[in-house]
């Protein structure tokens, strides 16, 4: 005689169906929403990287990394720092600072005035855009790197970067020398 699985029926198997009914369309637009809110590949008309950092007081900040676009504005690859928390205020005027922690530091330029159309002059009080073209020699991809922002008021937001983004600044191609 064999001991086999007993058999469910009446409505403790249906219950169990209309559970399955159920849940199989939940996880499927919770696929769904997933897929929509992960960050996906570059497209063709935003070749931008971006990350989320936190300063050292815990302010996040939101890191992209591209090149200017607008023909006004002379071209070349840009570092933009956001404040994603409210009331953070940059200082427009003032270059940022970054360091390997190896003696390596490089300053580069503030582009603030490259956020808004030529001509205007309100900045966005969270936002400060740099010149990449001092960043020369390349940092080290081995190294973390940190990030002296100015903020106004005298205060400074330290950032330390992570892998990727290290990296993806080693790995930005030498700026080409007009002639």
């Amino acid at each position: 005689m064999s001991a086999s699985a007993p058999s469910v029926s009446g409505p403790a198997a249906a219950g169990e169906r209309s559970w399955a009914s159920l849940l199989a369309p939940l996880l499927l637009v919770l696929v769904l929403l997933v897929l929509a809110l992960a960050p996906g590949p570059a497209s063709a008309d935003d070749d931008a990287q971006r990350w989320s950092l936190r300063d050292q007081d815990g302010n996040r900040w939101s890191l992209r990394i591209f090149a200017q676009p607008d023909p006004d504005y002379p071209s070349g690859d840009r570092l933009r720092l956001s404040a994603l928390t409210p009331g953070v205020a940059v200082d427009h005027d003032k270059p940022l600072l970054i360091s390997d922690g190896a003696g390596g530091s490089w300053t580069l330029a503030n582009r603030s005035a490259e956020l808004v159309p030529a001509g205007e002059s309100a900045l966005p009080e969270g936002s400060a855009q740099f010149d990449m073209a001092a960043l020369l020699p390349r940092p080290s991809d081995a190294l973390p790197l940190e990030l002296s922002l100015p903020l106004a008021g005298e205060e400074t937001a330290r950032l330390v970067l992570g892998a990727g983004e290290t990296q993806a600044l080693h790995a930005l191609r030498n700026p080409v020398a007009a002639t």
